[in-house]
């Protein structure tokens, strides 16, 4: 019932990328959104550089899937996962990652000014309406953004930072423009833009 609010603030589902292999659920179960969450954290605690320089690519290419999937296969040796085979969309692998890498480098008071718009700097360019949408709810909320990233994904802790952030992300969604995310697609989102 506490999430009722946020979704109907936001529409559920967060499209699958055109190039992953299969479709997640619009609704993955805890388990599997922390285990992923948890491997794309090891993988950027383990090669930091690997995980920047794949973030750094635009994600619309094939040189960002290649390096993608070098990154991932350079983990499947037992040091981040068990499993032989770990499915999941490559925003929430990409934005696990991110959100490791923020965590890592940025204090949560000097976050705000970290992401806050700066005249003085190239502007970001957004590859897609929901890349905006991230950009400006990071920097209209950074404070609440920063609390998602440090809670467990699936938490109480996470849905009540997801809720605080609902107005902004309803006031960064263009007039007539629809979209829709799951809670995992938003915060690897979030991360991305971060």
């Amino acid at each position: 019932m506490r999430n009722l609010a946020f979704c109907l603030a936001v529409s559920v589902v967060l499209a699958a990328s055109a190039d992953a292999r299969g479709a997640l659920s619009g609704t993955p179960d805890d388990l599997s959104v922390q285990a992923v969450h948890n491997f794309a954290a090891c993988v950027a605690d383990t090669t930091p550089k690997g995980a920047v320089n794949l973030l750094a690519l635009d994600y619309r290419t094939k040189d960002y899937h290649e390096a993608l999937n070098r990154l991932m296969q350079g983990h499947s040796d037992g040091r981040c996962i068990s499993a032989s085979v770990l499915r999941s969309d490559q925003i929430l692998l990409a934005g696990g990652m991110a959100e490791r890498l923020v965590i890592e480098k940025i204090r949560p008071d000097s976050f705000a000014s970290a992401v806050a718009y700066d005249a003085k700097k190239a502007p970001i360019a957004a590859r897609s309406p929901a890349e905006m949408t991230a950009i400006c709810v990071v920097r209209a909320e950074p404070t609440h953004t920063y609390a998602i990233f440090r809670s467990d994904p699936t938490s109480a802790e996470e849905s009540h930072a997801m809720q605080a952030i609902a107005p902004a992300l309803m006031n960064c969604i263009k007039a007539g423009q629809k979209m829709s995310f799951n809670k995992p697609g938003l915060r690897a989102s979030l991360a991305l833009a971060a």
